[in-house]
Order: C-alpha cells, then structure tokens, then sequence
C-alpha cells in the first residue's frame, strides 16, 4: 500500500512540474491543506475535534469544472459516551487516512473571488487505538458534498465525508464534517 500510495505521488509531482515547463498556461493544480474536522456529530458528541492534513491534485477539465484526487489524514481523540455501569470510560484515538476523487464546479470564473461547490468519491481507513489496549481497525467507501471559495491561490470550504460500508451503511462514527483551508500551487 505504501509503495502504490508513493508511486502515485511521484506521478503526480512529474506531472505537475511539466506542465508547470511548459509555455502555454497549465490546466493542473496540486494543493496542500489543513482541517480542523469533527464540525457537526462527527462521532456522536464523544468525539473532539481534531487536525488534518491533505494532498490534492486537479485537472482543470474546463474553465468551470475540475477534476482531481485527494489524499488525507485525520487525527482524532475521545471518550466513549457510555460504556456501562460497571466499566470504566476509556480513551481512544482515530488515525484516518483516505483517498478520494474529487469534481468542483466553479462559478464567477475570471473573478478574484470564486465559489465553488463540489463532490468527493473515495475509500478510507481508520486504526482505532485505545487506552486499554483494544484497538482495532476498519475500512470503508467515502463520499460527500463540499462548498467553498478560492481567492488567489487558497481556497476555504466546508466539507462532508460520509462513510459506508455494504454491511452496515451509512456509519455515523467514521462519518466525518470539517473546515479546510488549503493553497493550490
């Protein structure tokens, strides 16, 4: 999995640096970004907030739409809301990393500040370790709508990554809302 998520990554970046080489104007843009994620009832109200990072790659496919890939990390920690009457509370924390497709729709091109609004498609993981030694971990599908405005070159949205999964459905403790601010490049 490391080796793929590199060799993606590397692909990106070679992209990116020829078509940043080339005379005309380049229709590609990478962006690192931060988040503060948890907004809403990320987890029930157990779960505090916590920081995130990305890496997002886009084509610009025409001058209102782009296309791209996103890949994130997510760092939370809590206390379960209940666990019993005889069981003592215990701590956890999520490492969640993902990987998602991602299109935006943009309006008021050619304007220095742009809306834009947008739909991310992916999968995720989640390693769960708690303070009493059970840990555990879980895969699952993303999906979820964003919206957001880009000035210059950073862009600020507020986005959702609702997780699935064919078992269950929609799962509400992975289910995750956020705040982003990022700058594309």
């Amino acid at each position: 999995m490391k080796r793929l998520i590199s060799i993606f990554l590397v692909t990106l970046v070679i992209s990116s640096v020829s078509a940043f080489a080339q005379d005309k104007p380049h229709n590609f843009e990478a962006g690192l970004g931060i988040n503060i994620y948890g907004l809403g009832a990320k987890g029930g109200p157990s779960k505090d907030f916590g920081p995130g990072f990305h890496f997002e790659y886009r084509y610009n496919y025409s001058e209102r739409v782009d296309v791209g890939g996103r890949l994130y990390y997510k760092y939370g920690k809590g206390t379960p809301a209940f666990t019993g009457m005889d069981s003592p509370t215990w701590g956890f924390v999520d490492n969640h990393i993902g990987l998602k497709g991602v299109a935006d729709y943009n309006m008021r091109t050619g304007k220095s500040v742009r809306p834009y609004i947008g739909l991310g498609l992916g999968g995720a993981a989640m390693v769960t370790t708690r303070t009493n030694g059970d840990n555990s971990s879980e895969m699952f599908g993303t999906f979820g709508p964003r919206i957001g405005l880009q000035m210059w070159r950073f862009r600020v949205a507020i986005e959702s990554d609702i997780a699935f999964n064919g078992r269950y459905g929609v799962l509400s403790s992975e289910t995750a809302h956020s705040l982003t601010l990022s700058y594309t490049f």
